[in-house]
């Protein structure tokens, strides 16, 4: 279906004005336009937390189980699903390979597991199945998860939020609404009016309390949204069939039945964030052309001026970093040190039923022992980590949420500057800066007796030596429990450690580019680039107007 022709003139224009005067932050805005705009289809993106239920969301609502689910975080390559005739499947690499695979071989290449760190270069996987001719016209998303331990999964799915059309926020029950939920579904309507949440998992809950989660998420998305997003309560169970045909209802009667003017809505939204950041722009670099030389070296002085705060920014966000990380490992220890004795019962219990299997001989309760403890106390940790995690986690997040702060305020700033200096505002938004999850614990067991030992073995009836054996591994429970839990911790603050400097990385580069954009705008300026500005602006301000009296109308 070709794309309404004045959009697609509107697109052509700012693109080629963005490349003109080299304003690179608008990339991102420009990809996901064209994207929509070339396309026939809407993109229905399943964006959210890692577990939150997205691949099984999409398995159970498209009727085929082939994207891969588990426990931990599974997705780790975006997955487009949409209608074919044919039944079929393809792995799209870096290099352009994209070889057809049969349907039940694509969790190698999603799976986080068999594709870590998605080291098979794989770009994408698409999908088309025949029994979705109901659904023609969309094409379903699955994406990896936010706030995994995995931080280029995060990167994948974020990447992805300027090509959403329809967005759907997967949201557990448990917790039901997060702050990050509500910062997503944000990013998300500046690329797209069409948003909403799919709360997963509602048969964990009674009738009562689902009426609660569900009265308590509206809430909420009321306070921060003046258009509420529509709310779809969701389950994979037997029992529920009525809330999968609710949203198939929605999705097929609704979205195709309108599906020229929803495509369209989606497109101005785009078009409309990408004009008016555009508008911005021109607008200051048009100011500063048209001052007289000498007003515009003071003005730029006053303007850039904020430049020598620069550092004292970056000072800042840098002691937020230090202060959080000096004091992690402290805070981890503290916590996890709190439950050992918790964790040795648990171990020393399970060792109770455990050991009278060993008995046959000193090699196979050395062998067996070590086997079982390192699989019940990585068990454990693991256990561990998931309950405290939020926890754990706190001081990373107010780092991340402080420094979101002190970037939007150095923003303000500028754009108050610019005001002042110049009349004309610069409208710049600051957005989320990830925070990257440590991985599940690695336990490692060394061995329990030196190899003298094990030399008696064919000599030494295991009778005689069970009792002495079980005293030795009941003494070493402890000393193992007490040095793993030491290497959680360690694990912990590394990657906390990790991720706050990361964080302060992430910032200095935005407060970087975002002032060497300003510089370039305003220190460019000369009464030979007025008249081309002033035609720029015009036709972006005139494009714009259009745009939004279309979208009201």
């Amino acid at each position: 279906m070709p794309y309404n022709s004045r959009l697609a003139t509107k697109l052509d224009m700012a693109e080629e004005v963005a490349a003109r005067y080299d304003i690179d932050a608008l990339a991102g805005l420009l990809a996901g336009a064209r994207a929509l705009a070339a396309d026939a289809e809407i993109s229905v993106a399943v964006l959210g937390r890692f577990k939150a239920g997205k691949s099984s969301f999409l398995n159970h609502f498209l009727g085929r189980s082939f994207l891969p689910v588990g426990v931990v975080p599974v997705t780790s390559v975006v997955t487009k699903i949409r209608y074919g005739v044919h039944e079929e499947a393809r792995v799209h690499h870096q290099d352009g390979r994209d070889p057809e695979v049969p349907l039940d071989g694509i969790s190698r290449y999603i799976s986080e597991k068999t594709n870590p760190e998605n080291t098979r270069e794989v770009v994408l996987i698409t999908v088309e199945l025949p029994e979705l001719r109901r659904f023609r016209g969309l094409q379903f998303v699955d994406t990896p998860g936010l706030d995994s331990a995995l931080s280029h999964n995060t990167q994948a799915a974020l990447s992805w939020l300027p090509h959403a059309g329809l967005a759907l926020v997967a949201v557990s029950v448990d917790p039901p609404l997060s702050q990050r939920d509500i910062d997503l579904l944000k990013s998300l309507y500046r690329y797209t009016p069409k948003v909403a949440v799919l709360l997963t998992k509602v048969d964990l809950l009674s009738e009562p309390e689902l009426e609660e989660v569900i009265e308590y998420v509206h809430a909420q998305l009321s306070r921060n949204f003046p258009g509420t997003p529509q709310v779809f309560p969701y389950s994979t169970k037997p029992g529920f069939e009525h809330l999968r045909e609710a949203l198939e209802a929605e999705l097929a009667g609704g979205t195709l039945e309108r599906f020229a003017e929803e495509r369209e809505s989606i497109l101005m939204r785009k078009i409309d964030t990408l004009l008016g950041e555009l508008s911005d722009f021109l607008a200051l670099s048009l100011k500063s052309a048209e001052v007289l030389q000498s007003e515009r070296q003071a003005l730029n002085e006053q303007l850039l001026g904020e430049k020598e705060a620069l550092d004292d920014v970056k000072s800042v966000i840098r002691l937020l970093a230090q202060n959080a990380s000096a004091g992690a490992r402290a805070d981890i220890g503290q916590r996890l040190e709190a439950h050992q004795g918790e964790v040795e019962s648990a171990l020393f219990a399970a060792f109770e039923s455990e050991f009278p299997k060993w008995t046959r001989s000193l090699g196979t309760m050395r062998r067996s022992f070590e086997d079982w403890l390192a699989s019940a106390l990585r068990d454990e940790l693991t256990a561990l980590s998931d309950r405290h995690r939020d926890s754990l986690l706190e001081p990373l997040r107010q780092v991340r949420q402080q420094t979101f702060r002190v970037l939007q305020q150095f923003r303000d700033r500028l754009s108050d500057r610019a005001m002042r200096g110049f009349g004309v505002p610069l409208r710049t938004t600051e957005t989320e800066i990830d925070v990257v999850e440590p991985s599940a614990p690695s336990v490692r067991i060394g061995r329990v007796f030196d190899r003298n030992w094990e030399v008696l073995s064919p000599i030494l009836p295991a009778f005689a030596i069970e009792a002495v054996v079980r005293r030795h591994f009941e003494r070493s429970i402890p000393y193992l429990v007490e040095q793993n839990l030491s290497r959680l911790g360690a694990q912990w603050e590394e990657s906390i450690n990790g991720a706050l400097w990361g964080v302060e990385k992430e910032a200095r580069r935005r407060l970087d580019e975002l002032m060497a954009t300003v510089e370039r705008l305003v220190g460019s300026g000369s009464k030979k680039r007025t008249p081309q500005l002033r035609a720029d602006l015009e036709r972006i301000e005139a494009a714009r107007e259009s745009v939004v009296a279309a979208a009201a109308g």
